[in-house]
């Protein structure tokens, strides 16, 4: 009976992860599929093997609304991760059930609330505080980052929050005990502590900002891969787009395995010495 239960909960998480990663291997077989003689993409007929899906991606057509992509990405992950690193670390630092309650709370509203619903509240809150668009970009690009830093702030602070909660007090104020500064104690202690969930912020909120179309559109008219991809008919190089998507998850979770290994194997190493040398006294 255990083992049978063994196999079920094996079995869920497998085919939980088939489900999502199949028609993403697919989807970047295909990126490999040259449209007919026709010009017609199709996804049911292997015409011949070829690079014009990467091609089509990297050219001068969709160069601004990748670089748009990028910037806006980077931008709105630096400023997620920065307010949520502090927002965490005020929390952790007092202790107050009532404010912790109260951004945990307000977090879930965003996750919860429809992309339009968002987009629009965005809208008319820029445009009473701008007048309109910025006078910095004709494009609204600014707009746009702060309608992504908002779409990503639940998400930063609900992936830092537990692993802030765990962080120790003692090793912050012996830090203080040897002479630091309380700006230097928070980047030589806390600071690192946080480096791995800072990391996992930064892909969860790029990969969002990257993807992003409704909230890009409704308070913005800039021009971004999303906007092209979902505004116009399917094209051959939204499936290069997954296709390095892929490569990238499977390069971090090869990169994430070896340094889990390499620890594993350090700390297996530290017990057999120190096993040894209990056995030697």
């Amino acid at each position: 009976m255990n083992k049978f239960k063994s196999i079920l909960k094996h079995s869920y998480v497998i085919l939980i992860l088939a489900s999502l990663y199949i028609p993403i291997i697919f989807g970047a077989i295909y990126s490999f599929n040259s449209p007919s003689d026709k010009g017609i993409f199709s996804v049911t007929t292997w015409n011949r093997s070829s690079f014009d899906a990467y091609k089509e991606l990297f050219s001068k057509s969709h160069g601004l609304a990748f670089v748009n992509s990028f910037l806006l990405g980077v931008s709105s992950s630096i400023l997620v991760i920065t307010i949520s690193l502090l927002t965490v670390f005020a929390l952790w630092r007092h202790k107050n059930n009532a404010p912790r309650t109260f951004v945990q709370s307000s977090s879930n509203i965003p996750l919860i609330n429809p992309d339009v619903i968002t987009g629009l509240t965005l809208a008319i809150v820029l445009n009473l505080i701008f007048f309109g668009t910025l006078s910095a970009t004709n494009e609204g690009f600014f707009r746009a980052i702060i309608g992504h830093t908002v779409m990503s702030l639940p998400y930063g602070i609900l992936i830092m929050l537990p692993k802030s909660d765990k962080f120790s007090k003692n090793i912050f104020e012996a830090s203080q005990d040897l002479g630091y500064s309380k700006i230097r104690t928070w980047f030589k202690t806390y600071f690192v502590y946080m480096l791995g969930s800072i990391a996992f912020t930064f892909i969860i909120t790029f990969a969002l900002s990257f993807d992003d179309f409704i909230i890009t559109r409704i308070v913005s008219n800039t021009e971004t891969l999303g906007t092209q991809l979902y505004e116009g008919q399917f094209q051959a190089w939204s499936l290069a787009i997954g296709a390095i998507s892929l490569l990238i998850v499977v390069l971090g979770n090869v990169i994430y395995g070896a340094i889990k290994g390499s620890q594993f194997y350090k700390t297996k190493k530290i017990l057999q010495n120190q096993n040894k040398t209990t056995i030697l006294n």
